[in-house]
């Protein structure tokens, strides 16, 4: 069985207790045992807030079902009678009590989620996980119980006493839980997606199998292929395969879960690849620290703009799951990070409270637009060294934190109370400028007798990680993301890789496995491959669905215009998906692309397909429904969508630009791993595309892998992980990589 605690420190009555028997369920129940315990599963009632907003104890077995236990510190002596389902008191700060009510009507609040999957549901319509509420009472023995006459009484409680807490007794009591039925794998497997958060990113479900259940006729994944637009579709169109993907109950894995459903006493970061899910568990997290103390000020915030209705979306649907009501906006902010007189933002409000005048954007390029970093990271600087920071916040969440300088989270982190709650998402190589995560040390700094600032070592209470690393990708399908990393990194490149992992270790880090080769050899073969379990997603056994990734070569610019249109146009009109999940992404320079974009808005014009520019359009809106959405590389980071056309491939090569080849290949990925199942690739000729069709014919063939020269790490541009990194590596004490480890000595959490 798995134990998950809440993270919080608890100082509240009967705390003994509950340790007490978090501690014997861990003892009764093993690792032979199928089954999650929750430890203050948030669960606000509707019932004018009469009960707690956790129970304290949650078990989902697959023997049991659902217990749902009520944990009561009292003594025989203090129950002084039990009418019904009151409980007289004496001798404590309360005067009564209703464990039992409470435990009850908190355990069918929760069963509700449950009936409203048709998988959970008998053809009676009755729901095939029992629920079991339980009162436990760890300073109460059965022998005192029974002398009080409590177990003859009419409304007698299920309870669970002090002397029934070893490992033999409780096994004994839960399984003598009545009209319990052994959970089939496919319906524990449900329940538990349940509990874990699957609900509010779930599309529709319907009854009978599953619409991503994997095809007996399963095949690997197969070559790419360049756009026609006159073939017609085989099978199931695009939009039935992508209906697949949207529906059905989501699972979030362990690692997942765990983040998503704690609270740390303190900072952590959170990192992984792209599309493992990050943003939607923060929003989550948000959610039921929302949910659990409505009282706190908690801030979620961002860098694009384009993200605000998708953050605030998931977190409404979050909060509606945990306490079926309104979120209090003014308690929970979803915030940009920038702000300005007609908009919020974290930076705009700390400077105000901090006696400091917030600066626009103009202002800031005046006063800072020949200093080092980022404008609004001088502005921050500015509000920490010469205003007062006002610690006004009980929890911050940044997502995108790859996309700001230090700056902005040392400003987060101090405007917070004490334990200081931030929490910071990085998404591995989404920064348009660098693949890394700078170290705690180098964000934070040092106190005055040289210690950090923020460390990372080690876990919180309840075993509850500073550092979390996230390595599954469930976005992206497997051959785009090996295409993405291998063009991203300039493996198979004439002159060799320009960024990369050039430890096992590292490449292990993004849920690679290397097969054959060793990294210490340089310049000779090594082999990595990408197992199913680290790519789940869930039209990677289908048939219908490849190829997930094409290319297409044009001879002049006009002429990719019209081939990219051509292959919009076959997604709305021949392939059935919504304009608004096709997304085009010109790379290159600010005028080249926007003017790109505009050429194909008019050739989409002439196909009777509207097209969105996202930059003449609501800075904080992507995109509009019945258009699709041409956007740059810069307002489609954080975004996704069905199908993505990646356009200028050639750009990737041109040298004439400001940015340089690290961040240009950086872009290139970015845009990639945008996509949720489909990805093309186009430009115009150029000796690039010789090195995208040897990563494509690698990628993409029967056995997805990527073979390439072992890097030499003085001849890269950037060497992956040269910033130092934190972090002890599997959680349990310090461990010999640390606050100054670097990317490829860091020991990964594991999922």
């Amino acid at each position: 069985m798995e134990f998950v605690a809440s993270g919080v420190a608890a100082t509240h009555a009967g705390v003994d207790a509950e340790d007490e028997v978090w501690a014997s369920l861990k003892d009764a129940f093993g690792t032979g045992t199928e089954g999650v315990a929750f430890r203050r599963y948030p669960v606000v009632d509707e019932a004018d807030g009469r009960f707690d907003r956790e129970l304290d104890v949650l078990v989902l077995s697959r023997d049991h079902g659902l217990v749902v236990l009520e944990v009561k510190g009292f003594t025989n002596e203090q129950i002084a009678r039990i009418d019904g389902e009151r409980w007289k008191l004496s001798g404590t700060r309360q005067d009564a009590a209703a464990p039992y009510t409470q435990v009850r009507e908190q355990g069918f609040r929760l069963l509700s989620h449950f009936t409203k999957e048709p998988s959970l549901m008998d053809r009676r319509a009755n729901c095939v996980v029992a629920m079991h509420p339980v009162v436990v009472l760890p300073n109460v023995t059965r022998e005192e119980w029974v002398a009080r006459g409590f177990d003859d009484l009419p409304a007698a409680p299920r309870v669970v006493t002090g002397d029934e807490l070893t490992p033999a007794a409780l096994r004994e009591r839960f399984d003598a839980l009545p009209d319990t039925e052994r959970l089939s794998a496919s319906e524990y497997a449900d329940a538990r997606a349940v509990l874990s958060g699957g609900q509010p990113i779930s599309g529709e479900r319907f009854p009978g199998a599953s619409a991503t259940e994997e095809s007996a006729d399963s095949v690997e994944e197969g070559d790419a292929s360049h756009v026609d637009v006159d073939d017609e579709p085989v099978g199931p169109s695009r939009a039935d395969l992508f209906a697949e993907v949207e529906s059905g109950l989501k699972r979030l894995d362990e690692a997942q879960e765990r983040f998503a459903l704690q609270v740390p006493d303190g900072p952590q970061q959170v990192r992984g690849i792209a599309g493992s899910g990050k943003s939607i568990v923060l929003a989550q997290k948000a959610a039921q620290m929302h949910a659990r103390h409505p009282e706190w000020r908690i801030v979620l915030t961002f860098q694009t703009r384009a993200l605000y209705d998708a953050a605030r979306d998931a977190v409404e649907r979050y909060y509606a799951y945990f306490a079926d009501d309104d979120v209090d906006w003014s308690r929970l902010q979803v915030l940009h990070a920038w702000g300005g007189k007609t908009s919020r933002g974290l930076y705009y409000d700390a400077a105000q409270a901090a006696g400091v005048a917030p600066r626009t954007l103009s202002d800031a390029k005046t006063a800072f637009g020949d200093a080092d970093g980022g404008l609004l990271a001088n502005c921050c600087e500015e509000v920490l060294d010469d205003g007062q920071p006002q610690e006004r916040y009980d929890a911050i969440l940044v997502d995108e934190a790859q996309d700001f300088d230090p700056g902005f989270l040392r400003l987060c982190h101090a405007v917070l109370k004490p334990p200081k709650r931030l929490v910071w998402a990085y998404d591995e190589a989404q920064s348009l400028q660098t693949l890394s995560a700078p170290s705690p040390t180098t964000v934070f700094g040092t106190d005055d007798a040289g210690d950090p600032v923020v460390n990372l070592r080690g876990q919180y209470e309840g075993g509850v990680r500073k550092s979390v690393v996230m390595r599954k990708a469930y976005r992206t399908p497997r051959p785009v993301l090996l295409t993405a990393h291998a063009l991203g990194m300039g493996l198979l490149r004439e002159d060799g890789a320009v960024q990369a992992l050039t430890t096992q270790r590292g490449w292990e880090s993004l849920g690679y496995e290397v097969e054959r080769g060793d990294f210490r050899r340089h310049g000779e073969p090594v082999e990595v491959v990408r197992p199913d379990e680290h790519s789940p997603h869930p039209l990677r056994n289908r048939e219908a669905a490849r190829p997930f990734l094409s290319l297409s070569r044009a001879h002049s610019r006009a002429g990719e215009v019209q081939r990219v249109a051509d292959a919009v146009e076959r997604d709305v009109d021949v392939e059935g998906l919504a304009p608004e999940a096709v997304l085009v992404v010109p790379l290159g320079g600010f005028g080249e692309s926007r003017r790109f974009g505009e050429r194909v808005r008019d050739a989409l014009a002439d196909r009777g397909v509207d097209a969105n520019l996202v930059w003449e359009g609501d800075v904080d809106t992507f995109r509009e429904d019945g258009a699709v959405t041409v956007s740059r590389i810069n307002r489609a980071k954080g975004n996704e969508a069905a199908s993505v056309h990646v356009a200028g491939v050639d750009r990737v090569a041109d040298s004439g630009r400001r940015a340089d080849l690290v961040t240009r290949r950086n872009e290139l990925f970015v845009a990639l791993t945008r996509t949720q199942a489909w990805a093309s690739l186009s430009g115009v000729d150029d000796p690039i595309f010789e090195e995208v069709e040897r990563v494509q014919e690698q990628a993409t063939g029967p056995f997805p892998a990527l073979e390439f020269p072992a890097p030499t790490p003085d001849a890269l541009d950037r060497r992956l992980g040269d910033e130092p990194t934190t972090g002890d590596g599997d959680g349990e004490g310090d461990g010999d990589a640390g606050e100054n480890a670097t990317l490829d000595e860091f020991e990964w959490v594991e999922q």
